[in-house]
């Protein structure tokens, strides 16, 4: 987290919480015997400190399942759970509106301690006066006078009552959470819920797709000063797309109209927020005036979980900025139907101060649903070199001593699950796609950081990259009707799945198949055990054969959710119980 997080969340609080209470813990455990009234003091808040680290362990237990994990968290303030954004995020949501009341409550009980430490100031003329190879007790007894007249009872006891308020007020806003939702729950609801990250998925398809569509449209633009037949833009999608406000999508874009002249060329790093909206009309430079009243606009996934609320306030409906970013409206550009690479290019070549987090413009695409697109330079770097483009292919000969632990070739199997969950169905991700179809962006050593990088390859080839099955070659015709003769005569299925499941089986033995096209020798290869583990091997077999008990066809959307739930999940847990920095 960063320095002010640290200051405004639960966790990191906690931490330095259990720290003071160690410290204290001790002082009171050295000088107890110096008089009964410490003696006594020390019990009580003794009492407290385990009051404390009981009810701590109880709030955790439903966002982290893992007992070993909680238990090492309470031992050791240092540990690198109470600075994890993403279990903050997990408390944040399990609290709901009793999370300021909580933060609160933990303040409190810090102030408290804090007291007390000042007020245990009494003996520490004890620990400097202490002779060398003098016990505590001896040198207690020799300044037991002095601590007496130090020693005030009534601010101590006063200061311990306060940790007992605070620890009551935290217990009853603990079990108020726990049953007020559980009290939430009406028979209509009893159903199983959709997780919230399966939910995203389908925007995130429909935004992407949308996009594909849209920087098609602009790179076959006339107006393109890269305009041309000839001209061709390649463009990697970074897997990790999610939603916030808006689907935001990262990707790197390399023009080779307007890079031929360079040695070395660099792909520009973009990320996009994309939203539905109602209004947009083409020639609209920016949204209308909010005191308009009948030019409504609304962001909308109306047949998705995803709602208004979900997705910002209502004047980022329209342009959603990045997190901590600041967007002049009046200063966007409607880069629709214009020379999208010039501007881009140009703009993504400021100085890197002036670059951050600015809007560089928005495209807009229209066709079931109007979705806008805003194009974000990424402030974290200049961009990326195609030459530090390598293929999964290639990161998969190299020994695994060497290239991944573990638990990242279980977080790499689960990224390329949920992007199929995302991407199918897209001009993004063919029906037929294999290891040398996904790539990474080597800039580092850590090959792990690496695959925060991972991506799918399209290229638009200008004039002509609108066309979509008229312009199909007949060679591009004659493998699909190849792979529907192959589906039929070896049993597959789904090709997408069985493309799936034979990239987690090399992932899962950490070694290329020679042939992964042959049917016979990949079905051999997934009854033999991977060094993964027989759930892993069980979870590779379900998606080879589609075998999920929703047939066959991945626009189902109780196939998809039964994928989600029964492989993207079990690799979660598989993770979450390797893993203990998750």
């Amino acid at each position: 987290m960063d320095p002010v997080s640290l200051t405004l969340a639960i966790l990191p609080l906690l931490g330095g919480t259990i720290k003071v209470y160690g410290g204290l813990h001790k002082k009171f455990k050295s000088f107890c015997h110096s008089s009964r009234e410490v003696y006594r003091a020390r019990k009580h808040f003794d009492c407290q400190r385990q009051v404390f680290r009981n009810e701590i362990h109880l709030l955790l237990r439903p966002i982290l399942e893992d007992e070993l994990v909680i238990l090492s968290m309470l031992d050791d303030p240092s540990h690198n759970k109470w600075e994890s954004q993403e279990l903050e995020d997990l408390l944040k949501k399990h609290l709901g509106q009793n999370y300021g009341t909580c933060l609160d409550i933990i303040k409190e009980i810090g102030s408290s301690n804090e007291e007390l430490v000042g007020r245990m100031d009494c003996f520490n003329d004890g620990e400097r006066q202490r002779q060398k190879g003098e016990s505590i007790r001896a040198t207690v007894r020799h300044l037991r006078d002095r601590t007496k007249v130090a020693w005030d009872k009534t601010k101590i006891d006063s200061s311990i009552a306060n940790l007992r308020n605070s620890n009551e007020d935290l217990r009853l806003l603990r079990q108020q959470t726990i049953e007020l939702q559980t009290s939430a729950t009406h028979p209509r609801d009893m159903q199983k819920k959709v997780p919230q990250e399966y939910s995203e998925y389908k925007l995130i398809r429909r935004a992407s797709k949308a996009l594909h569509a849209a920087l098609a449209a602009a790179w076959s633009n006339p107006a393109a000063s890269c305009f041309g037949n000839k001209t061709r833009h390649d463009v990697k999608l970074f897997v990790d797309a999610r939603v916030g406000n808006g689907v935001q999508m990262d990707m790197a874009v390399l023009c080779n109209s307007h890079t031929l002249h360079l040695a070395q060329p660099t792909m520009m790093r973009l990320r996009v927020n994309s939203h539905t909206v109602d209004w947009v009309a083409p020639g609209f430079h920016k949204p209308p005036c909010s005191d308009i009243e009948h030019q409504k606009r609304k962001v909308r996934f109306s047949d998705d979980t995803i709602t208004l609320s979900a997705l910002g306030s209502r004047e980022r409906d329209i342009i959603p900025p990045l997190e901590n970013s600041s967007v002049d409206l009046s200063q966007l550009k409607n880069l629709s139907g214009k020379d999208l690479c010039s501007t881009l290019i140009r703009d993504t070549l400021r100085p890197l101060d002036e670059c951050s987090s600015i809007c560089l413009g928005f495209i807009d695409n229209y066709s079931e649903e109007t979705f806008r697109h805003s194009l974000y330079h990424v402030a974290e770097g200049r961009g990326y070199e195609p030459q530090q483009l390598v293929s999964m292919l290639q990161i998969m000969k190299r020994p695994i001593e060497s290239s991944l632990s573990v638990v990242d070739q279980l977080k790499l199997a689960r990224s390329l699950v949920a992007a199929v969950l995302k991407f199918h169905s897209t001009p993004w991700l063919e029906q037929y796609f294999a290891l040398n179809n996904l790539s990474v962006f080597q800039s580092t050593p850590n090959l792990s950081i690496c695959l925060q990088t991972l991506h799918f390859d399209a290229n638009f080839g200008g004039a002509s990259s609108r066309d979509g099955l008229e312009s199909m070659s007949p060679s591009t015709l004659a493998v699909l009707k190849e792979i529907e003769e192959a589906k039929l005569h070896y049993g597959i299925r789904n090709l997408t799945l069985w493309c799936l499941g034979t990239i987690l089986l090399q992932i899962g033995r950490w070694a290329v198949v020679d042939s992964p096209d042959d049917v016979l020798i990949i079905r051999k290869l997934s009854s033999q055990a991977p060094a993964l583990g027989p759930r892993y091997q069980e979870l590779t077999k379900r998606c080879l054969e589609c075998d999920f008990g929703y047939g066959a066809d991945l626009s189902n959307s109780r196939l998809q959710q039964a994928i989600y739930e029964n492989v993207v999940c079990e690799l979660t847990t598989m993770i979450s119980s390797l893993d203990i920095n998750a």
